[in-house]
């Protein structure tokens, strides 16, 4: 097994890479990723933890270290959004629900879609 020195800033890393590409380009294979990279660093961190923000019991609580973890399944729960609500627009072709009429809503995105005739 690696060497917990090298462990640590190799998760950070690889944990910091996934939240960056989620936020920037989600992709859901991407974001499963990173939802598994805060797991691991919640077992991996220990050495690094800091101070302890809430305790459940005798030696277990919510650590500074961990705040990392929730913030980076924030940005997961986001990106499987971001990942839902445009594969429900690709499959609906943009107008909102499958076989709407195409005349029912114009693209936003499209150049000209809000002019008229």
């Amino acid at each position: 097994m690696l060497d917990v020195p090298v462990v640590i800033p190799l998760t950070l890393l690889a944990l910091g890479v996934g939240v960056l590409g989620c936020l920037v380009r989600p992709r859901w294979d991407v974001a499963v990723l990173t939802g598994l990279l805060s797991a691991v660093w919640t077992r991996v961190n220990n050495p690094v933890e800091g101070r302890v923000l809430h305790t459940w019991t005798e030696g277990r609580g919510f650590t500074e270290a961990d705040v990392l973890s929730v913030l980076a399944l924030l940005v997961v729960a986001s990106a499987l959004l971001r990942c839902a609500v445009r594969a429900v627009r690709r499959s609906t072709g943009g107008r909102g629900r499958p076989g709407a009429p195409a005349g029912t809503r114009p693209d936003p995105w499209t150049p000209g879609a809000h002019q008229g005739p």
